[in-house]
């Protein structure tokens, strides 16, 4: 990298929604960004499904590539983003990264929920970093706090939010009493639900978050079809206000804890007592409550679903 002191030149695959905003987010801010980073940060490639469309971003037309692994192999990358999603190609672009000594910065919790034993590996192998904040929570720094902050401790167990669009339904069911049509109409109209919003609902994405969650306060092996997952679609308005009734808040939480050498990783709706932390967590905002064995009861809490808390992550880890 002999011209890391110049500029650090990411190349980012990718340019939907997310990918966008990293590139705008690094033009628009970046003074700031090279302050904080001690070096300039630049999209540098760009790689997408189609190099002639005309898109609304700060980067020349002919930085565009249709061919991904073009980028990756690119000898003056720096540093690779990967915001395609999904499982290919993006295992074969980030494992060839990191055989090539380049790091990773990714917002793919399906990838890492399903594969992160073989990513790691990858990483460690080529002696660089794997990054993934914004895999998890949205704008809420978890995965750093778990991997270096909280790596003295024993984490006994964490239960958590991890999905904004749930939250919000539930919390437009429990104050208004919506029925969970509307309520996801009306998420759907403030983007913080998906035109499908199926993973969401029955409890896909919380799953793979949790998974990769325990993988890392736990340092074990987890992957998404591990977790017990159960999601909202059968809470009906009437199950909230007789939850409400007994004192209670009904929360999608995804929970995790260590017993006797084993781990159990579940997703599910519960019943959490009105005074509890998580019970005040509102609309699309995520929290996770983590208890160590020295430290005790911690919370993060933090904006969880809509692009702009994951970008803010992506740029952190690129920081």
């Amino acid at each position: 990298m002999a011209h890391l002191m110049d500029a650090m030149q990411v190349g980012l695959l990718g340019c939907g929604n997310v990918g966008a905003a990293v590139a705008r987010m690094l033009d628009e801010h970046a003074g700031d960004i090279a302050r904080r980073a001690g070096v300039r940060i630049e999209v540098a490639r760009v790689a997408v499904r189609d190099a002639s469309r005309r898109r609304s971003v700060p980067v020349p037309p002919d930085v565009f590539t249709d061919d991904p692994f073009d980028v990756v192999r690119d000898p003056n990358m720096d540093v690779i983003v990967e915001v395609i999603g999904g499982t290919d190609p993006a295992s074969g672009l980030i494992l060839e990264a990191l055989s090539l000594g380049k790091p990773v910065v990714t917002a793919n919790k399906e990838l890492l929920a399903t594969r992160s034993g073989e990513l790691f590996r990858a990483a460690r192998a080529g002696g660089v970093d794997l990054l993934y904040e914004a895999a998890v929570g949205g704008g809420i720094p978890i995965i750093r706090p778990l991997r270096q902050s909280l790596a003295g401790d024993r984490i006994l167990r964490f239960m958590g939010i991890v999905n904004g669009t749930t939250n919000y339904i539930l919390t437009r069911m429990t104050e208004d009493g919506m029925t969970a049509t509307e309520a996801l109409q009306e998420a759907q109209r403030f983007g913080f639900a998906e035109r499908d919003p199926g993973a969401d609902l029955e409890g896909h994405d919380a799953a793979a978050k949790a998974a990769i969650l325990a993988t890392i306060a736990f340092d074990l092996p987890v992957v998404a079809s591990d977790v017990y997952r159960e999601g909202i679609t059968g809470v009906t308005v009437d199950d909230i206000a007789f939850a409400g009734r007994l004192g209670y808040v009904v929360k999608l939480l995804a929970i995790a804890e260590a017993l006797d050498g084993d781990v159990s990783v579940r997703v599910h709706p519960a019943m959490i007592p009105k005074e509890h932390p998580l019970a005040s967590v509102r609309e699309s905002f995520n929290a996770i409550f983590i208890e160590g064995e020295r430290v005790g009861p911690s919370m993060l809490y933090g904006k969880g679903a809509g692009g702009d808390p994951r970008v803010k992550s992506i740029l952190g880890d690129l920081v």
